[in-house]
């Protein structure tokens, strides 16, 4: 919980420092990597929804890593075994709510993204949610490729979990 917390004042040192470099970009520059960001967000959400591992993975440069349930995990292999080893029997929804996109440059970007996590089991009728399994914000840090732009790191930071 400390090295979030450390993660956090890290990430938000870096959103004030952007200010005087994120005044050279135009409005028009400015709203289209917002929009490739969201975009990101978005596609993050469905695929992972979804469990379409390459699809997932392909939304994060080559050398991304993130934090799952508290630990470091890196590279788009890692990614992929990570959506692989889903619980078949699980049926789960990557909701997002509010989408904060700062531009720093043209190649750079961060954002904060607030999720709510569902899980239940699959069967023939819808599965019964008791709660979310975790709600929380993911700190994130965008590159822009030769493929576009790219997550190049996601933090999760849980604010709620379900009991138990």
């Amino acid at each position: 919980m400390q090295l979030l917390r450390i993660i956090f004042v890290v990430l938000m040192a870096q959103l004030i420092l952007i200010t005087s470099v994120f005044a050279d970009l135009s409005a028009a520059e400015k709203r289209e990597i917002i929009f490739d960001c969201t975009l990101l967000v978005n596609d993050y959400a469905y695929y992972r929804g979804l469990r379409d591992p390459e699809n997932f993975a392909n939304l994060f440069t080559e050398d991304a890593r993130m934090t799952v349930r508290g630990e470091w995990i890196g590279g788009r292999e890692a990614l992929v075994d990570h959506v692989l080893h889903d619980d078949p029997n699980d049926v789960s929804m990557h909701l997002v709510t509010t989408v904060k996109i700062e531009p720093i440059d043209e190649q750079n970007a961060t954002g904060v993204t607030y999720a709510a996590v569902a899980h239940g089991l699959k069967g023939d009728a819808p599965a019964t949610l008791e709660s979310f399994e975790v709600i929380g914000n993911h700190f994130d840090k965008y590159v822009k490729t030769e493929d576009g732009w790219r997550i190049s790191e996601r933090i999760f930071n849980v604010i709620y979990r379900k009991p138990g």
